[in-house]
């Protein structure tokens, strides 16, 4: 896909980010939001993940001017889908049948948002992950009505912007990635409310063993690599004895209900300062962009 107008809808943390990848490639990029507070917290956002390039960022409050000549479309709004599905019919009223029309969610899915539009077989899902300017993958998730040649954009697009793609062709909750980040998160809460294990010796377990692991080869190659056979006895016992909890997590729980949201508070599992939570964030886009050079080098 070559260089093209990126119309960016929804101007939070990802919406940004994804302006600021785009911008950062010479495309022409304009980023809406019905808040300007938002657009001025959005712009310092793309202005440190694109330079120079993000001078020439349109920054608007009008949808009908953010869609103006735009060859794709990336919803960013809040997980409402209702709101998404307003916007979105709006959207496809105003941009040619060529225009590419994404949107961006880790939960709504994309067979109920597409009942707002008179072409459903145009709409796909691009799930980006946070932060969008560092994450080597996204996830291209089909609805029931989703068109062989919108995938095909999808992936170029995908591939345009430098990012691994994987296909999630049903439109199951929590797609591939969270599905998998939360079964995880399921048995590392359980492990410390059981009092297996505190909590820094759980993220010290992922941190130092099954992070690198998982980043040299993902979970179905590994059990080759271990012998199905291994896999299989070892399966035996532990299957019975992990979680098969349904419920939000206590621990989840009790610390929303204290105000303990994590760092955007100060305190969540851990107490957290501005200078903590910059220094693990900063930690965090280190390891991923070494682990993507790594991978590249295969």
């Amino acid at each position: 896909m070559t260089q093209s107008k990126i119309a960016v809808v929804g101007a939070g943390t990802m919406g940004a980010g994804i302006a600021s990848v785009f911008a950062a490639l010479g495309w022409q990029v304009a980023l809406y939001s019905r808040s300007q507070t938002t657009l001025d917290t959005a712009r310092t956002i793309v202005e440190a993940g694109a330079g120079n390039a993000a001078a020439h960022v349109l920054y608007t409050t009008s949808l009908q001017a953010c869609l103006e000549n735009a060859d794709v479309v990336s919803e960013n709004l809040a997980e409402n889908p209702e709101l998404k599905k307003t916007v979105l019919r709006e959207v496809e009223q105003q941009v040619p049948p060529a225009c590419l029309l994404s949107t961006n969610t880790s939960s709504v899915p994309i067979t109920q948002l597409a009942t707002a539009l008179r072409c459903p077989q145009r709409l796909i899902g691009i799930h980006w992950f946070n932060p969008p300017q560092v994450m080597p993958l996204v996830e291209i998730v089909l609805g029931e009505a989703t068109a062989d040649d919108v995938v095909a954009q999808a992936q170029a697009l995908a591939k345009a912007a430098g990012k691994a793609s994987i296909i999630v062709r049903q439109d199951c909750p929590g797609f591939v990635v969270n599905r998998l980040q939360y079964a995880m998160l399921r048995e590392a809460l359980f492990l410390v409310e059981q009092g297996v294990a505190s909590m820094a010796d759980v993220d010290l377990a992922v941190e130092s063993t099954l992070a690198p692991r998982w980043s040299a080869c993902g979970p179905l190659r590994l059990m080759d690599m271990a012998g199905l056979d291994t896999v299989k006895n070892v399966s035996a016992i532990l299957m019975p004895a992990l979680s098969n909890a349904t419920d939000i997590p206590a621990l989840v729980t009790q610390r929303v209900a204290e105000g303990a949201l994590g760092t955007k508070t100060g305190r969540g599992f851990y107490p957290w300062t501005e200078e903590s939570a910059a220094s693990a964030r900063s930690r965090r886009d280190q390891m991923v962009t070494h682990a993507r050079k790594v991978a590249s080098h295969d």
